[in-house]
């Protein structure tokens, strides 16, 4: 890599690095205010809710790379035209090709990045965050662990319990179960709430339960330990699976019958599949956009503003028909292969943009060297 290259490179790489981690750390922000019914209403700790936060953080830089690397190319080749580094290299032998190679290489990086991301490191990460999202809401611990306190479980359920000690172990137990034909009540000594392989469970030990059946007939019957079913509590909309996000890139294209079914159709993971391998063309696409903006022409002594600004636009404009491709292949996976179209034209159509105008001046330029001639 000659001197100049690797000078336009770190040119373009702080930038780059700025931007991304600008950008993520206000997506972090706005992701952590939705999460934050974790520790208000679930009454988590602030670790599970920073973790639960970090997890979403390979999803949000993958989706913000593109952006990155457009404004890192446009920051430095704005600073390098106005200065006129670029006009110096050219006039020092640089090809067009040289010049424009430093900018390119960050956007290849860029790419590389954002492929291992999708196909890697998001899988992982979401898994995990499904992982600690369901414990959270089917933690009825969380809700019920009320020292002093009567909390209604569902209409016709009340649970009581004095004291709180060490390991969630609770101390002089109450529950109150008007649900069916006839009223129940369990008083213990000692109750914990631990995870059954049917699901959550309140075991209790050394207590009563007392049962008024339809004749109104009280009968007791004392017991060393009694589990309390409580799956009735859990919002069945809170069962756990992973989603088409949260797969990796074999569970996609080879879904098991099961999965397909989750996932509402093979559709839907085929899409999500071919936009894991596809998505990470951005990169190359605003790069080449945001060179088109400073490359097209001659210098300008005006600015380059309206040709950035004009860029951006066209950049926005591939990526939202990116997104609709993607959401149209849903339910028409044989339209797939425009998620890989898209970028791909907006490449193409920006080299066209940086090279045609070479050949137009070389076109003008020929007559009147003929007549010269």
């Amino acid at each position: 890599m000659k001197l100049f290259q690797r000078y336009a490179f770190r040119q373009a790489l702080l930038p780059f690095l700025t931007t991304l981690a600008a950008l993520t750390g206000l997506a972090i922000l706005t992701q952590s205010l939705s999460n934050l019914n974790l520790v208000a209403d679930r009454g988590e700790t602030l670790l599970v809710f920073l973790w639960v936060t970090v997890l979403a953080v390979p999803q949000i830089v993958a989706l913000l790379l593109p952006i990155a690397v457009f404004i890192a190319c446009a920051v430095a080749l704005n600073r390098m035209m106005s200065e006129s580094e670029l006009t110096v290299a050219a006039a020092a032998g640089l090809s067009r090709r040289e010049r424009l190679s430093p900018f390119l290489r960050v956007a290849v990086y860029a790419t590389l990045i954002n492929l291992a991301v999708n196909l890697f490191v998001q899988p992982t990460a979401y898994r995990e965050m499904r992982e600690a999202i369901y414990e959270v809401r089917t933690d009825i611990a969380a809700s019920v662990m009320r020292p002093g306190e009567f909390v209604s479980m569902g209409a016709d359920v009340t649970f009581y319990a004095r004291a709180l000690g060490d390991g969630g172990t609770m101390t002089d137990v109450f529950i109150e179960d008007g649900r069916g034909q006839s009223s129940t009540a369990y008083s213990a000594r000692h109750g914990q709430i631990i995870r059954a392989g049917r699901g959550p469970v309140m075991q209790l030990r050394d207590g009563v339960v007392s049962q008024i059946d339809e004749s109104g007939t009280l009968s007791s019957l004392t017991f060393d330990s009694y589990e309390f079913d409580l799956t009735a509590f859990i919002d069945p909309t809170d069962a756990f699976f992973f989603k088409e996000s949260d797969r990796y890139l074999p569970e996609l294209f080879n879904p098991s019958p099961g999965d397909v079914a989750r996932a509402r159709g093979r559709a839907n993971l085929l899409s999500e599949g071919h936009y894991r391998l596809s998505a990470p063309l951005y990169n190359l696409a605003f790069a080449m956009i945001a060179l088109a903006a400073f490359m097209s022409g001659p210098p300008r002594r005006t600015g380059y503003a309206r040709a950035v600004a004009l860029a951006g636009a066209c950049a926005l404009l591939v990526r939202l028909i990116g997104f609709a491709v993607q959401a149209g292949t849903a339910s028409s996976p044989e339209l797939n292969w425009l998620q890989y179209g898209i970028p791909l034209a907006g490449i193409a159509g920006a080299y066209i943009v940086i090279h045609r105008p070479a050949r137009f001046a070389a076109r003008r330029l020929s007559p009147h060297a003929a007549g010269s001639a």
